[in-house]
C-alpha cells in the first residue's frame, strides 16, 4: 500500500520509511539527537520506519546518535509523542498522547505507554509490559514480560490481563523466553 505522509510533517534525510505508513501534521521525524556536541561535529545514524506503523500529529523521533532510530512494524504513536535518539520500538508497540521516550530506550513487542507517561533513557521494557497512564519509569528500571506498571517512580501493580488473553499460549512462551534470555 501506498504510505500517506502530511503535507506539514517535516522528514529529514536520513529517514528510510516502509510500506503504508501514516505519518501526521507537524510531525518532525530524524532531526538531530539532543546532545550539545551532536549539533555541530557528528553525523547521525538515521531513522527507519517500518511498516504498517502509524504516527499521529505533532509527534517527534530523534535520529540515532549510535545507531539507528527504529520504529517497528505495525506500531501506533499518538499525537504529541516523542521518541528518543538510538531508541528501538519492536513490532506492535503503542505509545499514547503525551508520553516521553528518552534516549537508548527498548520497549519490546506488544508493550504499551499510557497517556504522559515518561521513560528515562537506558531503559528496557519488557514485551507485553503496560505503562499507566502518568507514570515515570526511571533509570536502569527494567519491568518483566507481561506486568502491569504505574505510579512515579512507576512499581508492578499486577499482570496484563488484557493483552495475555488476546495472544496465544505458543506467543506468550515465546516473547517471554526471548526477552528473559537476551
Amino acid at each position: 500500500m501506498k504510505n500517506k505522509i502530511h503535507p506539514t510533517a517535516i522528514i529529514y534525510d536520513n529517514v528510510t520509511i516502509g510500506k503504508n505508513v501514516y505519518i501526521g501534521p507537524y510531525s518532525i521525524i530524524g532531526a538531530p539527537a539532543e546532545m550539545e556536541e551532536y549539533f555541530f561535529d557528528q553525523e547521525g545514524k538515521g531513522v527507519m520506519i517500518c511498516d504498517n506503523t502509524v504516527i499521529t500529529g505533532h509527534c517527534t523521533i530523534d535520529e540515532g546518535f549510535k545507531e539507528q532510530t527504529i520504529i517497528g512494524k505495525d506500531c501506533f504513536l499518538m499525537k504529541h509523542t516523542h521518541i528518543g535518539h538510538d531508541s528501538i520500538l519492536d513490532n506492535n508497540v503503542t505509545i499514547s498522547a503525551g508520553a516521553i521516550i528518552a534516549g537508548h530506550v527498548r520497549l519490546c513487542q506488544y508493550s504499551t505507554v499510557g497517556i504522559n507517561a515518561s521513560i528515562h533513557q537506558m531503559t528496557t521494557i519488557a514485551p507485553g509490559t503496560m505503562i499507566g497512564m502518568g507514570s515515570v519509569v526511571t533509570k536502569n528500571h527494567r519491568t518483566g514480560p507481561f506486568d502491569t506498571m504505574f505510579g512515579a517512580p512507576a512499581k508492578r501493580i499486577g499482570t496484563n490481563k488484557f493483552l495475555k488473553n488476546k495472544l496465544t499460549k505458543d506467543q506468550i512462551e515465546s516473547m517471554t523466553s526471548e526477552f528473559l534470555e537476551s
